[in-house]
């Protein structure tokens, strides 16, 4: 068939010949014991038909953003093998192709689309025969849209795995658990798309970039909650009850709670977070448990209501409030815990959250402040604060543009030692700096999105308290400069902050194969 958008149309009669072609090639598999594999590739049953159709099959993992590249594994797990990937530059099967036919694919590449219609009620493609090994967890994804909304018109078969798949007008991934798959013929599996058309109407289906590919269980799990609240929440569950001190910051912005990160993580102290009127159930529940010795609520009154400081006082045994003006107030006198003489001092833009959620861990780690500064001008309160810590270095985080060259002049004068930047082209590089003065071997490390703060800010006192680096990424790819510090790092296994939105499972893929 020419691999044109004009599709080919075929009637009874080439129904009738892939029904000879089809027994002929089942039964050349029979006399080879069951081991062989079909010259040609094609199912070893009949077409499916919608009598004995199964329901909207589920899928096994979500897949969602970058459907042109790897698709994930379930959650738990890596990927260990790719079997096979199918581009559709050309359709595959020739002999045995009826209407699919090439068009653009989900970014620009191309896909397979097969169109019916009352003229031509079904269409069928199918995939080279592929070797797999038996049991072995084994997925089938690809990217699909179709205009038929009724799963039942639009499936795929793996062997004796009978498929319906669920498609939209727009793409999306699909990845469907095939491992039964493996049981039936020695591993080898063949694979067949199949649209039918729902009494007579036009209907599409397109299909790009399918995977057929292996996984192994991986050392990564994550800790995620319904909300900010209740993921800072499921953080806090990793404390003990009755902790000396624990922080209570507003989950609507990140300044006040940015150099507490620090702090808590030297005081192996929890950071909850609340909505600024009301204090949410998981926050609540957190605190009863956790009745800490001392609560410090971080900001105002527009940060945190006195209705809730009141309200999560119940379950304190005293509680202090830290504030003032702005942010830079509050990053002052957050760094008065720290006494004078402090071998090292961290210092980062307060207009924005990233450069200082790096840092927090590793400043927690080494029991060394952060203060945050305005990018173009040191404020009063901070340089007050660094000349009462007289730092034996400062170290600047992020480049020129987040803090520039005159602050740290101005920071030069208050130390005896070096004043040093940690930088990259972005974030992420930023990020994977500050991981890389982590020592390797660790026991974890952790893995938070990059574009809010929630899940980073209060994952870095944890992971300060314990010594160990937040990275930061992407929500839907680990970063090239992500991959390579949790590579380098070398941790027995790595932890997820956030649920799925926060960072895809490709993301919790990628970091399983990375680590242990």
């Amino acid at each position: 068939m020419p691999m044109t958008a004009a599709r080919t149309r075929r009637g009874a009669s080439w129904r009738a010949a892939l029904a000879v072609t089809l027994a002929a090639s089942l039964a050349a598999t029979l006399l080879a014991g069951g081991d062989g594999v079909p010259a040609e590739a094609g199912p070893a049953t009949s077409p499916l038909s919608n009598a004995n159709a199964p329901a909207a099959s589920a899928t096994a993992v979500s897949w969602t953003g970058d459907l042109a590249g790897q698709a994930p594994c379930p959650e738990g797990t890596t990927r260990s093998s790719l079997l096979h990937r199918e581009g559709f530059e050309v359709i595959p099967q020739q002999r045995f192709n009826n209407g699919w036919y090439r068009i653009t694919g989900v970014e620009g590449n191309y896909a397979a689309r097969a169109l019916v219609d009352s003229s031509d009620p079904v269409d069928h493609m199918f995939l080279p025969y592929v070797q797999g090994t038996r049991n072995t967890r084994t997925m089938l994804a690809f990217a699909t849209k179709s205009s038929q909304p009724d799963s039942s018109y639009t499936r795929t078969q793996v062997n004796s795995v009978d498929l319906r798949v669920p498609a939209t007008g727009s793409w999306a991934g699909r990845v469907f658990d095939v491992t039964a798959a493996t049981l039936d013929e020695n591993g080898w599996l063949g694979a067949w798309f199949e649209h039918r058309t729902k009494g007579g109407v036009q209907s599409t289906w397109d299909v790009d970039n399918l995977q057929i590919y292996t996984c192994r269980t991986a050392p990564v799990s994550r800790i995620s909650g319904s909300d900010r609240y209740a993921s800072a929440a499921r953080i806090a569950e990793t404390y003990p009850a009755g902790v000396p001190v624990a922080y209570l910051a507003t989950g609507a912005n990140y300044p006040d709670a940015l150099s507490a990160s620090a702090l808590a993580g030297h005081q192996d102290a929890p950071v909850l977070l609340t909505r600024p009127g009301s204090l949410p159930t998981a926050t609540r529940t957190q605190l009863g448990r956790l009745r800490p010795q001392q609560l410090v609520v971080l900001g105002g009154t527009g940060a945190v209501s006195s209705a809730v400081e009141q309200a999560a006082s119940a379950y304190a045994g005293t509680t202090t409030r830290v504030q003032g003006e702005n942010r830079y107030d509050v990053s002052a006198g957050l760094a008065r815990s720290y006494r004078p003489g402090v071998p090292v001092l961290y210092v980062a833009s307060g207009a924005d959250f990233p450069d200082a959620l790096s840092i927090g861990a590793l400043a927690g780690r080494q029991g060394a402040p952060l203060l945050l500064t305005r990018p173009h001008e040191l404020p009063q309160a901070i340089e007050t604060e660094v000349a009462r810590l007289n730092p034996g270095r400062i170290v600047v985080v992020g480049g020129p543009v987040a803090v520039q060259d005159r602050v740290v002049t101005d920071l030069r004068s208050h130390t005896s030692g070096a004043v040093t930047r940690v930088t990259g082209g972005d974030r992420y590089q930023v990020s994977a700096a500050v991981a890389g003065q982590f020592p390797t071997g660790q026991n974890r490390v952790y893995v938070a999105t990059g574009a809010t703060f929630p899940d980073a800010l209060v994952g870095a006192a944890r992971a300060g308290s314990q010594g160990v680096p937040v990275v930061l990424s992407r929500s839907t790819s680990l970063p090239g400069a992500a991959r390579q510090a949790i590579t380098s790092l070398d941790a027995a296994r790595g932890v997820l902050l956030g649920g799925p939105g926060a960072l895809s499972s490709l993301v919790m893929d990628q970091v399983g194969a990375r680590v242990g």
